[in-house]
């Protein structure tokens, strides 16, 4: 009678969590994107297509990841039939090292929420300059190009990226918010939503500075340009802090107050000067953080100062 009564309780108990489960599963629908819970299960619903092509250089490559369905055979892999928005991720390594394949950790979550991802492999080595800045500019004219096939939101794309990333993708968001500022200009077909930067140059030539006296066996400025006497007009074309002005898409800058590759006055120069002509932007200064060096309780901010900064800038 007691084994009986012991069965009864166990089953109410587990009746009572699927019903508590059944009511928080009806609750998920009307949560924001950026409150998505971890136990929705939701890797089946992208594919990833590898090294597709933007250039004929072997480097000028990019993986794509869309957002659909598993249909099986023959041809597997729907992709959703209504555009998504799109996040473009460019790596970092000083413009001379890093590689696309390591940096899905950046960008996981933004699949996670249904959007595309565009994760930009491009042209890096001592002595390339300006090789990456003129590769990541071709990308946006890829993605304009191939849109429609990719099921692409051209109204929604956000650009971002770390170290070297952050500078590129600063300079291909800004770049694209100034009309003939660039033959690879492409703003007037694609919108570009926000930028996401994590701890880029803005200026090349104060940051090259600042390493030849701070870090000189560190000096990555020197190595991608290797020309010290090049290094102002290279400054002077790729530097996002010169395509400033009224037209900048927002931008959210997420940077260690004690990094010493990428100094902090690089991210101050670049909001002050966003203030200045009343660019929506955002300045996340991570006390004690250092080059890709945050706590856990940080690295939590992050993701969710990001998700809140593009949720506000629609």
């Amino acid at each position: 009678m007691k084994f009986r009564i012991i069965i009864i309780l166990v089953g109410l108990c587990f009746m009572q969590i699927a019903c508590k489960q059944t009511k928080n599963d009806a609750q998920v629908i009307s949560l924001k994107q950026s409150e998505v819970p971890s136990t929705i299960f939701w890797a089946h619903h992208y594919n990833m297509e590898m090294d597709v092509a933007y250039g004929n250089a072997p480097d000028q490559r990019l993986d794509i990841y869309t957002q659909g369905t598993y249909i099986g055979e023959p041809n597997w892999f729907e992709r959703s039939k209504n555009t998504r928005p799109t996040l473009v991720w460019i790596h970092g390594g000083g413009w001379r090292y890093g590689n696309k394949e390591t940096d899905a950790w950046f960008f996981i979550h933004f699949l996670e929420r249904g959007w595309n991802v565009v994760n930009v492999e491009y042209r890096k080595g001592l002595g390339t300059a300006p090789d990456a800045a003129e590769d990541v500019l071709m990308v946006m004219k890829w993605i304009s190009a191939n849109a429609e096939e990719y099921r692409l939101d051209t109204d929604k794309i956000v650009v971002s990226g770390a170290s070297a990333g952050g500078h590129l993708a600063l300079l291909a968001g800004l770049v694209n918010s100034v009309p003939e500022s660039h033959p690879s200009y492409i703003g007037d077909k694609i919108r570009v939503q926000a930028i996401i930067n994590w701890y880029g140059a803005t200026d090349i030539q104060k940051i090259e500075a600042y390493l030849r006296a701070k870090r000189p066996n560190e000096n990555f400025v020197l190595n991608w340009v290797e020309e010290k006497e090049r290094i102002p007009e290279i400054s002077r074309k790729y530097s996002p802090i010169h395509y400033i002005t009224e037209n900048a898409p927002p931008v959210l800058t997420i940077q260690g107050d004690l990094d010493t590759l990428t100094p902090y006055d690089q991210a101050q120069l670049l909001h002050e000067k966003l203030e200045n002509v009343g660019t929506e932007n955002q300045l996340l200064t991570l006390k004690g953080g250092t080059h890709l060096g945050f706590t856990e309780e940080q690295f939590q901010l992050i993701f969710k100062t990001i998700f809140e900064f593009l949720e506000a800038n629609p």
